[in-house]
């Protein structure tokens, strides 16, 4: 198992228009690229998980499971967001030389996957074998596969939806404005 951090030393601009400056893209990755570069498991994270998958899915990904580093190349990234690792709102604004805050600018299923092409892109992976996530990181996984259907050969998806329904939306925004309204946040 390898833990690192790749820093884009490009400006990466989010699909609103905003932008993010020296991106950091924490990841894990576990086993070896074979030769041929066809052994490639991309594993997209829900919300509240981390690029550690070996710890969180159990049975499916593991020493002993099906997809198991002797026989796959396994990558995991932090979504841009997430605490682990990933530039998130404890990150600094180097336009303010302090952390984002509250003022982190918003992003969009499109924009983690676009970290995600830029990281397969710096670890030389053209193709992925298989290609899955559940919940946010299904939705991940559908989004890269709309965008770059030639990259991946197998799509698994679970728990996820293409589009949200208007419940859902205020569920989801209802959550975010209590988060806001906590100025100890």
């Amino acid at each position: 198992m390898n833990f690192k951090v790749y820093q884009h030393k490009k400006e990466f601009r989010l699909e609103n228009g905003k932008k993010l400056e020296n991106l950091e893209i924490a990841y894990h990755t576990y086993g070896k690229l074979n030769k041929e570069k066809n052994n490639v498991v991309w594993v997209c994270h829900a919300l509240t998980a981390n690029s550690d998958v070996f710890d969180w899915w159990k049975g499916l990904f593991g020493l002993n499971d099906y997809f198991n580093p002797e026989n796959h190349f396994i990558v995991c990234a932090n979504i841009i967001g997430s605490h682990y690792g990933t530039t998130n709102p404890l990150s600094i604004n180097h336009s303010t030389g302090h952390p984002y805050f509250l003022s982190f600018p918003q992003f969009s299923i499109r924009d983690l996957v676009q970290a995600h092409q830029i990281l397969a892109d710096h670890l030389d992976i053209k193709d992925i074998d298989v290609l899955i996530g559940g919940s946010l990181g299904g939705q991940q996984a559908l989004e890269w596969a709309v965008i770059e259907p030639g990259r991946m050969k197998n799509l698994i998806v679970m728990a996820t939806n293409a589009a949200h329904s208007p419940w859902g939306i205020a569920f989801n925004e209802s959550q975010r404005l209590a988060i806001e309204t906590d100025r100890t946040f």
